[in-house]
């Protein structure tokens, strides 16, 4: 029997630690390839998704705004500008209200994907890297808001940009048809609350005999409740809401103010402008609890989750 030698021991072990580094190395090699590479995907894919979210948020803002853009022209845009490689495509579509995005990556040769470093060495060139975001706009339907309303005629006939007084003796509508007492107080929600809950096409009781509310609104940009029909008189009065519209008040005059200046003597009412109002704020901040009335200047932009 031949006894091995510790020489040659030594041999045989260097031999089988080498096939282990070299199995080791293949494994370490793919455990790379799925970190750093997996990596990349996933934060290319953020990327896509921030370029998706703008893009969608951007063409509904401009599109409730009335000046709806290019959208794959605009889409590319924010895809890119939230790139770090600025390496980027996207498709955009609208449905009624609701803006679409689609943004994909591009490789260096303009591919619709991702390169990866060490993952070929498993046999992964590339991948498709992709994103979507939905984004949609709507006017109030129903809202808790400063208890005084105007006819609609009131707002079809303002002109552009022009500051206005809406008082108890303003007159709209045809000529055979004039509205006279063009605003009316609502009932508030509870005494001194300035507030009254408002639901389209719902029937809302006036209170004609009140004097003006103790409430801070120069300055404020509101959503005025416009009616399309009121009926009886007095403590009977009642309105039709059919939608909300963004008004900016920049001076009220109460019974007890007496204000006398251009476009009131001695009125009772409120002085502002009609503003076209696209926000992104919570629709809470306005008090408005449901979308989906018409579309009067007002409307709230939010992503589709």
């Amino acid at each position: 029997m031949r006894r091995l030698t510790g020489r040659r021991l030594a041999d045989q072990e260097h031999g089988a630690v080498a096939v282990m580094t070299a199995l080791l190395m293949v494994v370490l090699l793919g455990i790379t390839a799925i970190v750093v590479d997996v990596g990349m995907v996933y934060f290319e894919r953020n990327q896509l998704q921030n370029g998706a979210d703008a893009a969608a948020l951007a063409i509904a803002q401009q599109c409730a705004a009335g000046t709806c853009p290019d959208l794959a022209s605009e889409a590319t845009k924010y895809a890119r500008a939230n790139s770090n490689d600025g390496s980027a495509r996207a498709e955009a579509t609208r449905t009624g209200n609701t803006i679409s995005v689609t943004t994909r990556a591009l490789d260096a040769t303009g591919n619709p994907a991702v390169k990866h470093w060490f993952a070929p060495i498993i046999g992964i060139d590339l991948t498709a890297v992709a994103a979507k975001s939905k984004a949609s706009w709507g006017s109030p339907s129903r809202a808790t808001v400063f208890p005084f309303t105007a006819p609609e005629c009131v707002f079809t006939e303002a002109a552009q940009n022009t500051e206005l007084w809406i008082t108890s003796t303003t007159s709209c509508g045809p000529p055979t048809k004039r509205l006279p007492g063009a605003f009316g107080w609502l009932d508030e929600t509870s005494k001194k609350s300035c507030q009254a809950t408002v639901d389209v096409d719902q029937i809302i009781t006036g209170e004609p005999g009140k004097s003006g509310p103790d409430c801070d609104v120069d300055g404020k940009t509101i959503l005025l409740p416009v009616y399309d029909s009121r009926a009886e008189q007095g403590n009977n009065v009642y309105y039709t809401i059919s939608g909300f519209a963004a008004f900016k008040v920049t001076a009220h005059s109460w019974p007890s103010d007496q204000l006398t200046v251009s476009g009131c003597n001695r009125c009772t009412g409120i002085r502002g402008t009609f503003i076209t109002l696209v926000s992104l704020a919570d629709l809470q901040s306005y008090g408005v609890e449901e979308l989906g009335g018409e579309s009067y200047n007002a409307f709230f932009v939010s992503l589709n989750l």
